[in-house]
């Protein structure tokens, strides 16, 4: 009995598991995070490209789930309003960040990366993906913000399209047309890589 118990809660929906997290379930949140954060954490990073900073605002986008947990209404799936969520707080990340202090190329090249292992590559080989992956930052951050949100969502973490339109708020043939000029955008800024 207690695997069934154990099996069935594992099945359960992002949903179902808010609405226990509305009444008091600690547990039924605690296991939201567990499937969730990672991917929070690399939109964060992908969005911001602030290694450092990352974690951090995973973690607040949590704290802001939570927060509202109260005020949750299934009326779209769970990882809609998530990425709802963590969007808003990375446009306002970046705003601040912007308003504070430009970015020097230093701490560009020291920020960019994958977040796993990099320690066991060839120091060329990592020095070329750092070179990449800065001027693909440098470009998706060039883009208009529903270019680069929608690249990110649909690209990065594979939402489908309709969900990317609840989170930006738009139409789904709107998605589709900021992702296909924002990847027109970024073949033409990075084709000396390509």
């Amino acid at each position: 009995m207690q695997t069934f118990v154990s099996l069935s809660r594992t099945m359960e929906s992002d949903i179902e598991l808010m609405l226990r997290a509305k009444t008091g379930d600690d547990s039924a949140f605690t296991e939201l995070m567990r499937r969730h954060y990672k991917g929070v954490v690399n939109y964060v990073y992908r969005f911001t490209n602030d290694r450092a900073n990352s974690e951090d605002l995973a973690q607040e986008v949590f704290l802001r789930v939570y927060r509202s947990v109260k005020r949750y209404n299934p009326q779209a799936k769970f990882s809609t309003w998530l990425y709802k969520i963590a969007t808003n707080l990375c446009i306002t990340e970046v705003k601040s960040r912007n308003k504070k202090q430009s970015v020097s190329l230093d701490e560009m090249q020291e920020n960019t990366g994958d977040l796993g292992d990099s320690k066991s590559e060839d120091p060329s080989d990592l020095t070329f993906r750092r070179e990449i992956g800065t001027a693909i930052f440098e470009a998706l951050r060039s883009l208009p913000e529903r270019e680069r949100v929608a690249i990110i969502l649909c690209k990065y973490q594979d939402l489908p399209y309709e969900e990317v339109a609840e989170v930006i708020g738009c139409t789904i043939g709107a998605v589709k047309t900021y992702v296909h000029r924002g990847r027109m955008k970024l073949i033409e800024k990075l084709k000396t890589y390509l």
